[in-house]
């Protein structure tokens, strides 16, 4: 019998090695063509496939609930049940086949795929699905020896454009209860089953990558509608390369995402989902280039509006992202934490309570098992979830800036001052010397300072300048003597306020409001050198405190504004003494109110009716004009003006136009400058 093509390529390979080996220990060899390689071969509907003699051959006609599992050397062939008989947890793909009828049960979602390292075949009679490692020419020589036409790897691939509409609601991946995981996706039938007697939620379900071990027959767009009108919910699990092969951390988490999303969307995932990337446990050795693979990853699906969650092990995955949470890297929405202590909860000591604290913890509390509910046994890995919609609500991205010059010209584009992607909150001061001051709020890590020195340079790196990981909301005022003060909102306790001396250095915090129900705060420092610090109260309106220029603060605060429904301000100080709040009303748009350099409040005044603003920011000029911009969603940023003189611009100037900003700040330098701040 003639060679195989696969097995002469795979024998001139073993040839290869075997006769350098040979040159260095001075054996003979016998000719290349003395012995055929050991093979074996099966017959299937007209079709003789002949594999190296090492593979194992499973007729999954005579065993249909055989594991289809591509991590071994194994040729399949007949049509695999829809319920398999899989261990939970399998993990790498390797040179295998199978070959399954064409027109039967998951035939139809054979492809080539090179990056899930697949290959696809087929005529009238079969339909081949090959996978590899190292060697897909191995696959595809088999594929041919067996009279079968390739499918192109630049066959049509789902892009955006093609890829099924949306057929769950992104809340489908959040769950808090008792979820599981299965090596495959259960049949309906067994789904049914156990949505009926099982204590089990959500399913964990994985969607792709090129280290996905178990074939999916049952994993249609279709199966996952079916499954949530169930009422079940979803953990997508893309399982690609693992930690030895990560060369290119950047690209290769930025290609994962893509092909997650890829993959999520052909299922009916749409943005907003939590899309988990799968990363095995793996050395210490590796760390680095596992977390900046990751915060690629992270990036990636948060700026084409999906979900970040990762699986790892606590020992090496989860205990790295926690041990270097606000240190730059990017971190997902949701950790999926394999510890396998049989606690059906969401703690590990290796975590702190305080880091994806908002309902965005996973536990894989119990490995690989068999479990039997309304007759239907699968083997299975339990999950503990705790992810809701206020976990991935809470908005997180990376600080731009954008700077109108002294002639009123803005800058044509924005540059990112800040890539730390988990920032929720921005504010900025200018001193007289020229210096911009932009402090950011990441949770779990605290307040972070960055400079931009008066020639306008901005510093390198970020400084830790509070450390309460506790902070949701920050403000930033400088007074006329040169010093600073930030002011935050701190979680179920009121505001602390912090002084930057003249020589650079950082007083310890004093809080300066009790009020627990305050979740925005805004400063603005006055010529008189008084701090006017103003708070938001939902349901009540706006409170003021007054620092005096001699630095005693008023003993209680003033409520200056009784409308409830304000959502957002932001407050400035003008030259002449006065001062403005902003305010934002839902459906109603923003109204400004002045203090008169003696101290009267007036009465407010609406100076933008576009009830779609989510957020505001003011700067003041030394001209004594003053700049209004707001955030409209989907929209991008508006900035409207007001002159010396006390005139508004007759309508607002979009200044940005990306859509995905969701927080705004800007100050005004002595130079005549604006920087505007957004977060993305």
């Amino acid at each position: 019998m003639p060679v195989p093509t696969a097995l002469r390529r795979a024998l001139r390979r073993s040839l290869t090695v075997t006769a350098t080996a040979a040159v260095l220990t001075g054996i003979a060899l016998p000719a290349a063509h003395a012995t055929d390689p050991p093979s074996r071969s099966v017959t299937y509907r007209g079709h003789q496939f002949t594999v190296p003699a090492g593979w194992d051959t499973v007729d999954l006609d005579r065993d249909p609930r055989a594991c289809v599992r591509f991590d071994r050397h194994t040729l399949y062939y007949g049509t695999p049940s829809t319920d398999q008989d899989c261990p939970s947890h399998l993990v790498g793909r390797t040179e295998a086949l199978l070959v399954q009828p064409a027109g039967s049960r998951g035939a139809g979602q054979a492809r080539t795929d090179r990056t899930a390292h697949q290959l696809a075949a087929g005529d009238a009679q079969v339909r081949l699905t090959g996978t590899y490692d190292t060697d897909p020419g191995l696959v595809e020589g088999i594929a041919t020896d067996a009279g079968l036409t390739l499918k192109s790897a630049s066959s049509p691939e789902p892009t955006p454009s093609t890829l099924a509409a949306a057929s769950v609601s992104s809340a489908s991946t959040h769950y808090t209860g008792k979820g599981f995981d299965a090596c495959a996706a259960p049949s309906a039938s067994a789904m049914s089953a156990w949505n009926s007697s099982s204590p089990y939620g959500a399913v964990g379900i994985y969607i792709g990558g090129a280290y996905r071990a178990c074939s999916q027959p049952n994993l249609t767009s279709s199966w996952v509608s079916q499954q949530a009108s169930a009422g079940w919910h979803f953990i997508p699990i893309y399982v690609g390369v693992q930690a030895a092969g990560i060369t290119s951390p950047t690209a290769q988490g930025t290609s994962a995402a893509d092909d997650a999303i890829t993959q999520a969307a052909s299922l009916g995932f749409p943005a907003g989902s939590v899309l988990y990337y799968d990363m095995e446990a793996y050395s210490s050795s590796d760390s680095s280039d596992v977390l900046s693979f990751l915060s690629a990853w992270t990036k990636e699906l948060h700026t084409r509006g999906y979900d970040s969650g990762v699986y790892s092990s606590s020992s090496s995955g989860i205990s790295d992202l926690a041990d270097h949470y606000g240190s730059g890297y990017q971190m997902p929405d949701v950790i999926y934490d394999a510890l396998w202590n049989g606690s059906a909860d969401t703690g590990d000591p290796a975590v702190p309570s305080t880091l994806w604290a908002n309902h965005q913890r996973i536990h894989q509390y119990s490995g690989g098992h068999t479990e039997t509910y309304g007759g239907v046994s699968i083997n299975i890995d339990s999950d503990y979830l705790d992810v809701a919609p206020t976990a991935s609500a809470v908005p997180h991205g990376t600080v731009w800036d954008r700077t109108r010059g002294s002639s009123g010209t803005w800058a044509g584009s924005s540059t990112e001052i800040d890539d730390n992607d988990a920032i929720t909150a921005v504010a900025s001061a200018s001193l007289p010397d020229g210096t911009l001051h932009t402090f950011t709020v990441v949770p779990g890590s605290g307040v972070w300072e960055r400079v931009r020195s008066a020639s306008g340079t901005w510093a390198a790196n970020a400084v830790k300048m509070d450390d309460n990981d506790n902070v949701v909301a920050v403000s930033a005022a400088a007074l006329k003597d040169g010093t600073l003060h930030v002011d935050v909102v701190v979680k179920n306790s009121g505001v602390w306020d912090r002084t930057r001396k003249t020589d650079g250095t950082w007083t310890a915090a004093t809080k300066i409001d009790d009020n627990p129900s305050v979740t925005r705060v805004a400063a603005a420092g006055l010529t008189d050198g008084s701090l006017h610090l103003e708070t938001l109260v939902p349901g009540s309106g706006i409170w003021e405190r007054v620092r005096s220029a001699s630095g005693t603060w008023q003993t209680s605060a003033t409520q200056i504004d009784t409308n409830g429904n304000i959502a957002a301000l932001a407050t400035v100080a003008l030259p002449d003494g006065t001062q403005h709040i902003e305010a934002v009303v839902p459906n109603s748009g923003i109204w400004d109110r002045v203090r008169t350099a003696a101290g009267d409040w007036q009465a407010s005044t609406q100076i933008d009716t576009n009830g779609d603003i989510s957020a505001v920011s003011a700067a003041a000029l030394p001209d004594g004009s003053m700049t209004v911009d707001a955030v409209v969603p989907g929209s991008g940023v508006w900035d409207r003006a007001r002159s010396a003189s006390g005139a508004w611009q007759g309508s607002a100037t979009k200044v940005d136009a990306n859509g995905g900003v969701f927080a705004v700040q800007s100050a005004g330098l002595p130079d005549g400058t604006v920087h505007l701040q957004t977060i993305v």
